[in-house]
């Protein structure tokens, strides 16, 4: 037979014996493999692998000093490239010379103008929109349209985001620069910049519909917070802080831009009924407040101006849903280039307006003037950026968020790799660069994105071209758009927030999935709605790192069990053919184990292994004693399977012979495809019959799921260890970690609980446990009074390989034991029995009744 050797271990690949082939069909039946090695302890596999000098356990310090020796040897042999490190600098920081000297025009720059035409068209009612979303005039929507793009496509390392304006970020906005703009004066602004601006309270602002009043007042914060909103994005690009967002899960962000958008909702009520008397309010219950005074004065609604919001409602839902939004009309297009209903409604709606005298004639809010050319780069005031901290904190969070899951969503849909750090580098720069161009803070518009890209859009050319529209506007058309009724603008806002509205019915998937999910969903949509934008935000955070201490304070704990005949230990509540092995519990921890879950883990242990029955071990006169009455679990053959879990075991096998007088130092094991037959055994028969009632001897912990173990969680394993022994039962651990080895090697090892009670894997531990146990198999009487009653069956003649020495033996490949049961030896009997209608009769009844698996070949 051809022998295998690799890193110590050696192996025999052998077919099955020719009488089992001559009743087999050759399509069902695979070699068999018998992989022999020794039984690892962890201590002894990390001395026959060569253990390296990283692997030994070391000190906090010690690791502290080699990795500053390690730098230090780095340095001290480094010989830097000057030239290759400014190229990769400037490469690194301006991710546009990678791909630009790249750029295929004449495949791309078609898709890509055609993209940016549709994103500029865009650009331009939604900068004014979300302008006045943010309680500034619209030209500054305009101005935050071009700037920050400019930047942001040179640096950036995504290929589609649309970055600007967005409704989240406008909002968040509009609250800082109501909450200090309005003031007065300079003098009250930096009053109420000393005093406790983190209380949040209900403050009624004072006419919040006049958006030319306090304008210096209202541009001095928009600078500063744009600034500092930058600032932070920077420094947590400069410190590699992108991991930070893995805080704001999807279902985080959903539930939070979803309440945000009800915020959003709830500001446009003003300008679509023209509602002038109707109040804003900050602080906690705003959403209440709001719409109790909507409700209060929604008989002063403004009739024009509702007109024109219906009509407009009209034009923008009938084009969604009709036309951008109908797969059958799309398919049917030439070009997918979305109908731009939204300039529609900004060009037909200036111009009634200016026709019709809208403003001065009917009274309707319009937008007035608009300068035209760019702004005078402006210097912020530098005293009263501290006032912002917190402010701008929650905004770039948010705004970084949304642009990285942007960045995600479609670098992976298009294959392209992303870097979250160079991405808060790029806001970072856009939003400083912007905020000295009296810009809003910038970010990754979901809309626009989504059309780029479903147009075709393939680079960041899109947005160079996107802008080019926006200047035109500044520039030169900016005085046509001053007669626009702000209903319009208010219109463009609330049919874009659909998409926002709609992630509410994630809850409907989420509850099936998950109700730790589900609860983050809806505790940030509730705090979001029932407190405010920034507090809903900290609410948000706090509870879904609340979710994670859930999930690792009360893991679950499960008992394992061995599945038929393999070496593959599972859960016995989950698989029926799991088996306890008899004499040993196998319990699985899966959590870390620390601080928060020790004294849970402890209580589980207790629970499922019972440890308050057992005092002592029993002497071996007693085991002798319940020899008798006492089945051996020994060896199994399934057959007929229909779920291919077609295994058989050889008592060759340790992994199958549990318990021999003569425990061999290997484990071997033999898993191939058994051919079909016509019985078969319902598997939580074999579950309840086959595991016989032992003493617990053993209890192995699988701590393959603990990733780390504090130093509470090792006094609780010493612990559980001292009380096993009190019982006088061995407590073996599997499956360690290398940081838990080094925690538990660190802290001292005791009788109770030492490298020899640490194994690679769980079927180590289990045989090492065999060993120490060492359970007799039936008496040679015994097996002769059985192989009498079944003289009418011929057996089978199988090679029985050992540590020493191969022979031929008799069935206890297929040796099954059962205690005292006819019913069940009788069911095994027409398992493995041809043809399984056949009617068998039943062994006979006894201690130790043995069925063996017999053929005429």
């Amino acid at each position: 037979m051809p022998q295998l050797d690799n890193l110590g271990y050696s192996g025999t690949i052998s077919a099955a014996s020719s009488a089992y082939q001559r009743r087999s069909n050759a399509g069902n039946l695979r070699k068999s493999i018998v992989l022999r090695r020794p039984i690892f302890s962890q201590d002894k596999f990390d001395s026959s692998q060569e253990f390296g000098e990283h692997g030994t356990p070391t000190s906090p310090w010690d690791k502290l000093k080699r990795y500053i020796s390690h730098q230090a040897y780095k340095v001290q042999h480094w010989q830097p490239n000057v030239f290759r490190l400014l190229v990769r600098f400037f490469v690194n920081t301006f991710p546009i010379l990678k791909w630009l000297p790249k750029y295929n025009v004449r495949q791309d720059l078609l898709q890509d103008s055609i993209a940016g035409f549709t994103v500029g068209v865009m650009n331009i009612p939604q900068g004014m929109a979300y302008g006045l979303l943010a309680a500034l005039p619209a030209v500054y929507g305009l101005y935050t349209s071009f700037f920050p793009a400019l930047l942001y496509t040179v640096m950036c390392t995504s290929r589609h985001v649309s970055f600007g304006t967005f409704a989240i970020a406008s909002i968040m906005t509009s609250k800082v620069v109501q909450r200090y703009a309005l003031a007065g004066s300079n003098s009250e602004l930096l009053h109420s910049i000393t005093s406790n601006m983190t209380q949040l309270q209900t403050v009624e602002v004072t006419n919040p519909g006049d958006l030319d009043a306090n304008l210096e007042l209202r541009i001095t914060v928009l600078v500063a917070l744009t600034v500092t909103v930058g600032i932070w994005q920077l420094i947590m690009g400069i410190l590699g802080l992108g991991y930070l967002s893995i805080y704001l899960s999807d279902q985080l962000v959903k539930g939070f831009t979803t309440g945000a958008a009800f915020h959003v909702f709830t500001s446009q009520l003003r300008s679509i009924f023209g509602l002038r008397k109707l109040k804003e309010y900050s602080g906690a219950l705003k959403l209440v407040y709001a719409y109790i005074d909507f409700f209060k004065l929604i008989k002063e609604t403004h009739i024009p101006t509702l007109v024109i919001s219906i009509i407009c409602l009209v034009i923008l839902l009938s084009a969604k849903f009709l036309i951008n939004e109908n797969n059958w009309i799309q398919s049917r297009l030439p070009v997918k280039i979305p109908f731009p209903s939204e300039l529609v409604v900004v060009v037909f709606g200036a111009l009634a307006s200016y026709l019709m005298s809208l403003g001065t004639a009917y009274g309707v809010d319009i937008l007035g003037h608009i300068p035209l050319g760019l702004p005078a780069p402006r210097l912020p005031d530098l005293s009263i950026l501290p006032a912002f901290a917190l402010d701008s904190f929650a905004i770039a969070i948010v705004s970084f968020a949304i642009t990285l899951s942007l960045t995600k969503l479609f670098s992976n849909k298009y294959k392209y790799s992303i870097d979250a750090n160079q991405e808060l580098r790029a806001m970072g720069f856009s939003n400083i660069f912007a905020g000295f161009f009296q810009c809003i803070p910038s970010t990754g518009s979901l809309g626009r994105t989504a059309v780029q890209t479903s147009i075709g859009g393939k680079t960041q050319i899109v947005s160079v071209i996107s802008t080019v529209f926006v200047l035109i506007v500044l520039l030169a058309l900016g005085r046509l758009l001053e007669p626009l009724p702000k209903a319009c603008l208010g219109c463009v806002i609330v049919v874009a927030l659909i998409g926002l509205l709609k992630q509410i019915m994630e809850l409907r998937k989420l509850s099936r999935v998950s109700a730790i999910d589900t609860s983050v969903f809806v505790v940030t949509l509730g705090g979001v709605l029932l407190t405010d934008i920034d507090l809903g935000l900290g609410i948000a955070v706090g509870w879904s790192l609340l979710t994670v201490v859930f999930r690792t304070q009360r893991p679950d704990v499960s008992v394992l069990g061995r599945a038929l005949g393999t070496e593959i230990y599972k859960r016995i509540d989950v698989y029926k053919s799991a088996v306890e092995v008899p004499g040993c519990k196998i319990i699985r921890f899966e959590a870390p184990l620390y601080f928060a879950n020790c004294e849970y883990f402890l209580d589980k242990i207790h629970h499922s292994a019972k440890l308050g029955k057992y005092r002592a071990r029993p002497s071996k006169r007693e085991a002798r004693s319940r020899q008798g009455s006492t089945a051996s679990y020994k060896g199994f053959v399934e057959s007929g399977s229909t779920n291919d879990h077609d295994i058989e075991m050889h008592t060759v096998s340790h992994a199958t012979t549990l318990y021999d007088n003569h425990p061999s130092q290997d484990i071997q094991y033999t898993p191939f495809s058994a051919p079909e037959r016509g019985g078969r055994v319902d598997a939580a028969t074999l579950t309840m019959d086959l595991a016989p009632v032992e003493p617990l001897t053993h209890l192995i912990v699988d701590c393959s799921s603990v990733c780390f173990v504090d130093v509470n969680g090792i006094a609780a394993i010493n612990q559980l260890a001292a009380e096993c022994s009190d019982a006088k039962i061995s407590l073996f651990l599997a499956s360690c970690k290398a940081n838990m080895r080094e925690s538990l090697a660190l802290s001292g090892f005791t009788p109770q609980l030492n490298v020899d009670h640490i194994f690679v894997s769980i079927h180590d531990a289990i045989m090492q446990a065999v060993q120490e146990h060492a359970i007799s198999y039936p008496s040679s009487e015994h097996l002769q009074d059985d192989e009498e009653n079944s003289s009418n069956n011929e057996t089978d003649e199988v090679f029985v390989a050992t540590a020493n020495h191969r022979k031929k033996a008799k069935p206890k490949t297929s040796l099954v034991e059962i205690p005292n049961s006819s019913v069940h030896a009788s069911r095994l009997q027409r398992w493995y029995s041809e043809p399984a209608s056949e009617p068998l009769p039943h062994p006979q009844a006894g201690n130790g009744t043995t069925v063996t698996r017999g053929h005429n070949p």
